[in-house]
């Protein structure tokens, strides 16, 4: 059975977004390091929850994958 093309899409999204997340952590990385006087450790939570959020959303596209998550037509 094929994943439906909407819940390809979804997986899909949730795989750019997860990418775009870590993206994102890798930038502010980049940024706190050209910042004087910085709080590491609140630069390093920040970046701690978008890699977090991206591992959720990489499961979620593996539930999705696995056909455990799937998107239905609208009503």
């Amino acid at each position: 059975m094929g994943i439906k093309k909407s819940s390809a899409e979804l997986k899909r999204d949730l795989k750019l977004v997860a990418t775009d997340l870590e993206r994102t952590a890798g930038e502010i990385s980049k940024l706190a390091e050209r910042i004087k006087d910085v709080d590491v450790v609140a630069v390093l939570h920040l970046m701690n929850r978008l890699y977090r959020d991206s591992d959720k959303l990489k499961a979620y596209a593996d539930e999705v994958k696995d056909g455990r998550i799937v998107r239905g037509k609208p009503d």
